[in-house]
């Protein structure tokens, strides 16, 4: 029996694109278009930066000196403008009593810390393999290591007050965690001092604290030595110093200072606070980076509970991979979000000229003896 004979695949025809298309033609200049494309773009945001720009407003806020454009927070400014907000936010950094002690990984081991869903500390497994990333412990990055470097060693009694202020015990250590900052001696002192600066009869200098005789061991001849340096403009360059001959990091400056509240009474008076949709804003009302629309959104949701959410910095980051990554990924797949395009058709108006021309969006008639297209698969 003969064996069956195996019939060639049909040879399919490509279909070239010239020469098969038969819509409309025209010109294109790819170094024209894209000139003049830029030309209107430069125009327009020159317009619109005329019409609509933010202010340069400096740190204008109410009750608060006028402020040149331009002024950047500083720890000097802190310090002339705030004084007892800066020695009682030092206080509280020595004690470990402040946001940025208390926050966890990854810049301390503060127990209890980090946040969490369903259980799962992100936080905690990123420690356990990469090890806290920035450690910082806010008694001696933010107080007593600026103090010693910069003031102690041309100041005896400064320099004894930290070397007594250390024999008390504490754990200086990076990353340290914010109970183990201060020891229960050191925790007097502050705790009584701390207690000293709220009361009205606690005067304040942008060189000097004056409050009632107490036990405060040497936590006011320190508290005055970082009001100093914040003062002469010393404790601003140790924030921004690094052993790179440029540096752009300012990371520990602005930690210390959003600590305080002078940071965030600026921020609420201009429209910028985390609750005022300050990440896409400018000052007031003027409009900003509007492409994080989505991100500050989050932090606005009122079933998300911004103002007592522990946790509400993993449930944004989390809900931002669902909406921001993961749904336009699989948009295409998704039964009913795939077909929003059909039913808000803006396909069609951006195409209507090639839609008028092959009328109504029919492709066009097939001429006789040209080679058919390959069937599309299902």
């Amino acid at each position: 029996m003969a064996a069956p004979t195996k019939t060639p695949p049909a040879t399919r025809t490509k279909r070239h694109p010239l020469g098969t298309w038969r819509g409309p033609e025209r010109r294109y200049d790819l170094i024209t278009e894209g000139t003049v494309a830029v030309i209107i773009v430069a125009v327009l945001c020159i317009i619109a930066a005329i019409l609509w720009g933010s202010p340069n407003g400096g740190l204008t806020y109410p009750k608060a000196p006028a402020s040149p454009p331009g002024q950047a927070f500083s720890a000097k400014y802190w310090d002339a403008n705030d004084p007892s907000d800066l020695a009682q936010t030092a206080v509280q950094e020595l004690l470990g009593a402040t946001t940025t002690a208390g926050y966890g990984p990854p810049f301390n081991t503060t127990t209890g810390a980090s946040q969490e869903i369903i259980g799962i500390k992100p936080a905690e497994i990123a420690k356990a393999i990469f090890g806290l990333t920035l450690p910082i412990n806010t008694a001696n990055d933010f107080v007593l290591a600026p103090v010693s470097g910069l003031i102690a060693p041309y100041n005896p009694l400064v320099a004894a007050a930290i070397t007594r202020y250390k024999a008390a015990g504490g754990d200086l250590s990076p990353g340290a965690p914010a109970g183990n900052v201060a020891s229960s001696q050191q925790a007097t002192w502050l705790n009584n001092y701390a207690t000293a600066l709220a009361k009205p009869s606690a005067t304040f200098t942008p060189t000097s604290v004056t409050v009632p005789p107490g036990n405060y061991g040497p936590v006011p001849v320190i508290i005055r030595a970082e009001l100093l340096i914040a003062h002469n403009g010393s404790l601003d360059g140790y924030f921004q110093g690094s052993d790179q001959q440029l540096s752009t990091n300012t990371t520990k400056g602005t930690m210390f200072f959003s600590d305080g509240s002078l940071w965030g009474t600026i921020a609420t008076a201009q429209g910028v606070a985390g609750d005022q949709w300050g990440v896409m804003n400018e000052l007031w009302n003027y409009p900003g980076q509007v492409w994080l629309w989505l991100y500050s959104g989050m932090y606005q949701i009122p079933a998300l509970n911004p103002s007592n959410n522990s946790n509400l910095d993993l449930d944004v980051g989390l809900l931002m991979i669902l909406f921001g990554f993961l749904l336009p990924m699989f948009a295409p797949w998704i039964p009913g979000i795939n077909r929003i395009p059909r039913w808000i058709p803006l396909y069609k108006i951006i195409y209507r000229k090639f839609y008028q021309s092959t009328g109504g969006g029919q492709p066009p008639v097939k001429k006789p003896g040209e080679p058919a297209a390959p069937p599309t698969p299902r």
